[in-house]
């Protein structure tokens, strides 16, 4: 993953594709996170409140991460 550092676009709303509302109406924003196994490098994404919601999340990952299983198809609700 490539991550580009856009400081300077701070003062901007990211796009809609990457915020959502909760039930309650806070905002959630999209994260990417990356991890590493044998020379690869991969990454994901999870939904947080702010950077500082994202680091505990990710922290939170660091510490109690389970597979749950295979996805195969999303059902709306």
């Amino acid at each position: 993953m490539t991550v580009i550092h856009i400081g300077h676009l701070f003062d901007t709303e990211p796009d809609t594709a990457f915020r959502r509302q909760d039930a309650a109406g806070r905002d959630l924003f999209s994260f990417a996170i990356e991890y590493r196994m044998g020379d690869a490098c991969w990454a994901a994404s999870i939904w947080a409140y702010s950077h500082e919601d994202a680091e505990a999340r990710v922290k939170a990952m660091k510490e109690t991460l389970a597979l749950c299983g295979q996805v195969y198809c999303e059902v709306p609700a």
